[in-house]
């Protein structure tokens, strides 16, 4: 039940990150939603969830993009594999510590895409641009984190009370 559920919440989040987030871009950088969701879960729900999250947000945002399949989803796996490591060691009640694990997650995200897809032979204008508009979509992804989070620990919440209420029958 739990699993359906993630997906199920994969399945919006992406849905909201490639309809809505476009209207809400500053000098055409959007946050990466999708990725604070991916970074996120893992912290707060471990690896296993944060791996499995990855794997169907990066596959559908590969399907929704039609170029370089397996870009997002490599991503995501990366990230959600590096911020599983902090589930249980760090100070998930504090606000500061995700948003600060969102940026240093979306920067290491925005790399490794524009090495990726450099690797893939796309050309890029200069490196100053690039490296700007990844830095400046990781501080708006940071800064739009506490709301991904709280609705993660809704959810949580309300994932674990219906599997509790399920073993009690």
């Amino acid at each position: 039940m739990k699993y359906w559920i993630l997906g199920a919440m994969s399945v919006l989040i992406v849905a909201v990150g490639t309809t809505v987030i476009p209207h809400i871009s500053i000098n055409s950088i959007r946050p990466d939603i999708v990725g604070s969701f991916v970074v996120l879960m893992s912290m707060l729900s471990g690896r296993q969830d944060g791996v499995f999250v990855a794997v169907i947000t990066g596959f559908l945002e590969d399907m929704v993009s039609g170029q370089y399949l397996g870009l997002y989803t490599v991503t995501r796996l990366i990230i959600a594999y590096i911020s599983g490591v902090t589930y249980q060691k760090v100070f998930q009640d504090w606000v500061l510590v995700p948003i600060i694990l969102v940026f240093v997650m979306g920067l290491a995200g925005g790399c490794i895409q524009v090495f990726l897809l450099a690797s893939f032979g796309m050309p890029f204008g200069s490196f100053w641009t690039v490296l700007s508009t990844v830095i400046f979509q990781a501080m708006y992804s940071a800064l739009l984190s506490p709301f991904v989070m709280h609705a993660i620990h809704r959810s949580t919440i309300w994932i674990r009370r219906t599997s509790e209420s399920r073993k009690s029958l």
